[in-house]
């Protein structure tokens, strides 16, 4: 796909200003909106009469004070109604619509403040329903529009950088000059926004050339995506799910009513599949949290789409959900402490942001309850089990690696597929082994090979509960060769067994396996340089299920 920038006196279309916006950006004293003229977006796919689309290059821009460069942050929103995207009647382009940019004012002054350069631009056109973008596919041109406005505002910026009025104006151009710090650009995105983060990341680890980074088009050092999507059927397009290799975190509301599938959280499961990455991927779950209160110019609470899961979702009975300020404090605070941490090297290792291998997973991030899933580099652990690998060998291997007491039911549940007899419980993804006991005297054994793992810093379990046995609550035994055994309980209490709740359907309840990580310190006793077993021992309950999907020795990863 090819673009061109063209001036503002160009021939095309006159573009209206977007409509009044809910957001205040008066409250919002670091930032200032820009208008760079208009794009005249070359489309491919459609009919010759929608090959040309006018884009209006508008946005919201901060930075600090002072001189010198600094690290930059690119915020992108989401997909939402308006006269651009319709549901009850034809979509228009141009329009009047919301300023879903300002939207993230909000996030963005956190960003200023913590001393990072914000630019926010306008992505309505990407997501219009027209020039060519007919249902089956809209989404395909979604990607092709997103890509080409953010690399042209990015390229305005590069060039407001060297000195030069590219559009921004005199004054702010004067502010930018000298201030941006190619070589630490972070990019968030939400929802179709975080897609489109994910998208350009991608295609942006390959321009490396100093020219392309000059010029605004160079590589993302870190990446965090809220609520993404692709907004295309995952069983079908999971292949369009990946990740650059950088940082990055995942973030979705527990009470996202927006991304019921949990397809955002498939980025992770491409990054595990990665043999070559080098760098972690955060997975992190806000228990009270919903998709839309992220953007301030959205004003449904998307949980009443499906309001099921009330004890933590029903904002008139849970003490859990967050309210829209307090969603959109503890994102910034997420954000701030995320790419501060990025582009700091003596803060990672400390941050609680659940990328943290020797630490265990947290229970609470910035005061808000959390569920979280660490995937690790590929270097840096060891894979004492996996259902994937199971999954796929579940059919000629006789002997898996793992020997389960006799009367310990295991029954496998391949990605998108059923678990045996049994519906695949949501979402469709991991691969998993189902556990079942009735007495409390079952155990899974795992053997582990004659290596020294004493440059290893912690255990990590992926499993989940089963809503239907909630509460449940087991034991890790290692065990060395010389019979020397180290237990370490695993409470209910513990974020990884965490049930939604639906009294009358329970069956329809997501069961998404997060980390339990124990750092080794606490198997006292066991000589980490040879070791023979490692037993999850179900003693503590008198039947339950757990749903497991991994088992690995982590190394606590040098930055």
């Amino acid at each position: 796909m090819g673009l061109a920038v063209a001036p503002s006196q160009a021939q095309t279309p006159d573009l209206p200003q977007p409509q009044g916006s809910t957001v205040d950006l008066r409250r919002y004293d670091l930032l200032q909106t820009y208008d760079l003229g208009t794009l005249a977006l070359t489309q491919t796919g459609v009919e010759p009469a929608w090959a040309t689309m006018p884009v209006s290059l508008t946005g919201v821009i901060g930075l600090p004070a002072g001189d010198g460069p600094v690290p930059w942050v690119v915020l992108l929103h989401g997909r939402h109604g308006g006269c651009h995207f319709a549901l009850n009647r034809p979509s228009q382009w141009p329009c009047d619509d919301p300023a879903y940019d300002q939207g993230l004012a909000y996030l963005a002054q956190g960003l200023v403040e913590a001393g990072f350069g914000v630019i926010v631009p306008n992505l309505n056109a990407a997501f219009s329903a027209t020039y060519g973008a007919i249902p089956e596919w809209r989404n395909t041109l979604a990607d092709q529009r997103s890509q080409a406005i953010i690399d042209a505002h990015l390229t305005h910026l590069a060039t407001a950088h060297r000195g030069e009025d590219s559009g921004f104006g005199a004054n702010l151009t004067d502010q930018i000059t000298d201030r941006v710090d190619w070589e630490r650009l972070g990019m968030l995105g939400h929802s179709m926004g975080g897609g489109a983060a994910a998208l350009n990341a991608l295609t942006r680890q390959a321009r490396n050339r100093p020219t392309q980074i000059t010029n605004g088009l160079g590589p993302v050092a870190a990446l965090l995506l809220v609520a993404p999507t692709r907004s295309q059927p995952l069983a079908q397009w999971d292949d369009i799910y990946q990740l650059p290799d950088v940082p990055t975190a995942i973030l979705l509301g527990g009470c996202d009513r927006d991304i019921t599938d949990f397809s955002s959280l498939y980025y992770a499961e491409t990054a595990v599949q990665n043999p070559d990455r080098q760098t972690p991927v955060a997975v992190v779950m806000a228990l009270g949290a919903n998709h839309n209160f992220f953007n301030a110019a959205v004003r449904e609470d998307d949980y009443y789409r499906r309001p099921d899961h009330a004890a933590l979702c029903n904002p008139q009975q849970s003490r859990q959900r967050l309210s829209r300020v307090a969603q959109e404090t503890w994102l910034t605070e997420y954000s701030q402490a995320f790419f501060t941490a990025m582009f700091d090297a003596e803060s990672f290792p400390d941050t609680n942001l659940a990328l943290a291998a020797q630490q265990p997973a947290p229970a609470q991030i910035a005061q808000v309850p959390v569920i979280t899933h660490l995937v690790w580099p590929e270097t840096q652990r060891h894979r004492l089990f996996t259902a994937l690998e199971v999954a796929a060998n579940w059919q000629t291997d006789t002997h898996p690696n793992y020997a389960a007491s006799a009367d310990l039911r295991t029954t496998l549940c391949p990605t998108f597929a059923p678990c045996g007899n049994l519906p695949r419980p949501q979402p469709q993804f991991p691969s998993l082994l189902r556990l079942r006991w009735n007495t409390p005297t079952e155990f899974l054994r795992f053997p582990i090979p004659n290596q020294d793992f004493r440059d290893f810093s912690a255990l990590q379990i992926r499993l989940a509960a089963d809503p239907s046995h909630p509460h449940p609550s087991f034991a890790v035994v290692l065990r060395d060769q010389a019979g020397r055994a180290a237990r370490v309980e695993i409470p209910p209490s513990t974020p990884a067994l965490y049930t939604f709740d639906a009294p009358n359907r329970p069956a329809a309840l997501p069961i998404y396996p997060t980390s339990v990580r124990i750092p080794l310190a606490q198997f006292q006793g066991v000589d980490l340089s040879a070791l023979a077993s490692l037993d999850l021992i179900f003693d503590t309950a008198p039947q339950g299920t757990l749903y497991l999907s991994a088992l690995e020795l982590l190394r606590q990863h040098p930055r």
